[in-house]
């Protein structure tokens, strides 16, 4: 005798029901220039960690922008709500709305083919260490295609090749401002809770961007998610690396920032020996006037 499959065995995963909807909008916006339609999922979204409060973040290119109410009525075809909000502007090349299907909120970053590869060249050619372009080439290379596949392999081709000028740039712009050791050695004991932990904060997103630059990653500061599975794909950083930095959040200052100063420690070992070129002795020197105190039991 069969058994019944109980809802939850034929209930979809987060992720799969989040490809599903990518998919509908992707196709919802075929018929408008399907030559030149690219488009593509790149979310935590569609990773199998995804859960229930994931959303869809989307990239729909063409070779150029059609009008609004063209683009207001696919995402209606794709069973969408009216666009809650809505960023900058179709006449300049560029425009991320968001709207919700079944629930779940969708974002699609509107793009024409010269804008998008103009930002993917300025990512690879200008050689800036910390900017939101850095997330475009991340989302890039772990986007899932929905139309237009050889593009989108193209432009993933190119931003696979990390070049190595960018990495230098990204080392040296994370550690043009030193970790204050003199001024932690000062405030460690005193009530500035706050202080303690913007200069911590601000000493581990550094620490992050070197690690990244080092492993060959894009990396920015703005909008920073998923720390474990994104720093465990740097090659080239400390052990653990998400998980010290968390425990230096949850410290109390003093042990806090003794945590710090063993983890900044490790980063730098990790520059002098991948990229013996770069002058650690600011970096260094600031080090020297902080004696960090034995962590607390």
């Amino acid at each position: 005798m069969s058994v019944p499959t109980t809802s939850a065995q034929s209930e979809p995963s987060a992720s799969n029901r989040r490809r599903a909807i990518a998919r509908r909008v992707a196709d919802a916006h075929r018929g408008i220039d399907d030559a030149s339609l690219l488009a593509f999922v790149t979310s935590s979204g569609t990773e199998s960690a995804a859960d229930s409060k994931a959303d869809v973040d989307m990239g729909v290119v063409f070779l150029s922008l059609p009008q609004q109410g063209v683009l207001e009525q696919a995402c209606a075809r794709a069973g969408g709500t009216p666009w809650l909000w809505s960023q900058g502007s179709l006449s300049d090349a560029g425009m991320l709305v968001a709207f919700q299907v079944d629930g779940v909120e969708v974002q699609v970053s509107y793009s024409d083919h010269a804008t998008l590869n103009r930002e993917v060249d300025a990512l690879l050619l200008q050689d800036t260490p910390d900017t939101p372009m850095h997330k475009l080439g991340e989302s890039i290379l772990k986007a899932e295609p929905l139309a237009g596949r050889s593009e989108l392999a193209r432009l993933q081709a190119r931003l696979t090749t990390f070049p190595p000028e960018l990495a230098r740039a990204m080392v040296k712009h994370f550690l043009a401002a030193p970790t204050p050791w003199k001024a932690i050695s000062q405030i460690a004991e005193r009530e500035a809770t706050l202080w303690c932990r913007e200069v911590q904060v601000d000493a581990c997103y550094r620490l992050c961007g070197v690690s990244a630059a080092l492993s060959r990653r894009y990396f920015t500061r703005f909008q920073v998610k998923r720390m474990r599975p994104h720093s465990a794909r740097f090659e080239h950083a400390p052990a653990d690396l998400a998980e010290r930095i968390e425990r230096v959040m949850q410290a109390q200052p003093r042990d806090a920032f003794a945590q710090l100063y063993e983890l900044e420690g490790d980063v730098l070992e990790l520059v002098a020996r991948t990229m013996p070129q770069i002058d650690l002795g600011a970096v260094r020197s600031r080090r020297a006037a902080y004696h960090p105190s034995p962590l607390t039991p």
